[in-house]
């Protein structure tokens, strides 16, 4: 045999090696599934690539770290996969999850939005659930964020997450500010807006836990506006402080300068001090009338109110809890 044909077939021969093998490890890699015994969620960010993924993927132990991933990864093309979070479930394929990734078959997660009390504060909280980290809802749109929980993507965007939010806004507005049958207004005629209802409840939130007694509550803050009288509302005071964890509220503090101090301007203030809770509003919205005009902490500090109609009764009412206060040694 000469030379050149041994060469010829002994190249062959080393191919069709590489190839079977090559073959071998595909359909390895075909029949490979995730090691995980739970449902587990990951995370690939933007600008990952195929090995990074890979390396996620070792790290929940989902994966182990060989040659057969970085196969699949070059099989499939795996370095045109999109950010996302998945959940993984229990021995999924390996070729599946890789699908997912590659075409952005992502889960959605279930973010739940309580009772921020400034817009700073939600948009650290958006940015330490969310991918994106610039989010800037401003003071002026804080009123459209409603306490719940929703189902988002985690690669949802700052301009999508406030349409999203946007649109739940008007479908709370449509549900609750305006009947079905007529569209007449439902809301307090004190109140000229769904946001107004969103202000109103928020000073409720944030005067009581007490589910019961927020449509009182908002009773007198709604009589105080039909008078024409200044809301007197501390929460708000607290809000224009700064300082959230004031027990008393002192002369010096009703002294502080801002659109948000409702003992120095009277109406509402311009955004809300707190996110409301659904509860809240609904106090407002289907508040009953009453004749109060004040109220004040019970001096049971139990963390009901004394509810009056007249200022010589609410005085009354005050001192027994300023006493209560004394007593307990907060200042």
């Amino acid at each position: 045999m000469k030379p050149h044909r041994t060469l010829i077939i002994t190249l062959l021969s080393t191919a069709l090696l590489a190839l079977l093998a090559a073959g071998g490890i595909a359909f390895m890699s075909l029949n490979a599934a995730t090691t995980n015994p739970e449902p587990t969620r990951i995370y690939l960010p933007t600008g990952d690539n195929a090995l990074a993924a890979r390396d996620t993927l070792v790290a929940n132990s989902l994966v182990d770290d060989g040659p057969l991933f970085s196969l699949m990864a070059r099989v499939l093309k795996l370095d045109g996969w999109r950010a996302g979070s998945y959940v993984v479930e229990p021995h999924t394929p390996v070729y599946r999850l890789i699908q997912r990734i590659t075409r952005g078959q992502q889960d959605p997660l279930r973010l739940t939005i309580g009772k921020h009390r400034l817009p700073q504060q939600l948009n650290e909280y958006l940015d330490s659930k969310l991918m994106h980290n610039d989010f800037d809802v401003p003071l002026d749109s804080f009123h459209l964020v409603l306490p719940d929980t929703y189902e988002v993507y985690w690669t949802v965007t700052p301009e999508q997450f406030m349409q999203r939010m946007g649109k739940e806004y008007r479908k709370m507005e449509s549900e609750k500010w305006k009947t079905e049958s007529s569209g007449s207004q439902a809301a307090p005629a004190e109140l000229s807006t769904f946001k107004d209802v969103v202000i109103l409840a928020s000073i409720v939130e944030e005067e009581t836990n007490n589910q019961a007694e927020k449509p009182l509550v908002a009773s007198v803050y709604l009589n105080r506006l039909k008078r024409g009288m200044p809301l007197q509302a501390d929460p708000t005071v607290k809000y224009a402080v700064g300082d959230f964890t004031l027990k008393r509220i002192l002369n010096k503090h009703l002294q502080t300068e801002s659109s948000f101090n409702t003992y120095l301007h009277t109406g509402l203030p311009p955004a809300p001090i707190c996110l409301p809770s659904k509860a809240s509003i609904d106090a407002v919205l289907k508040a009953p009338e009453t004749n109060y005009l004040y109220f004040c902490a019970s001096d049971k500090m139990d963390g009901t109110h004394r509810f009056a109609a007249t200022l010589a009764e609410h005085n009354r009412n005050a001192q027994a809890f300023h006493q209560a206060l004394n007593a307990r040694g907060i200042r």
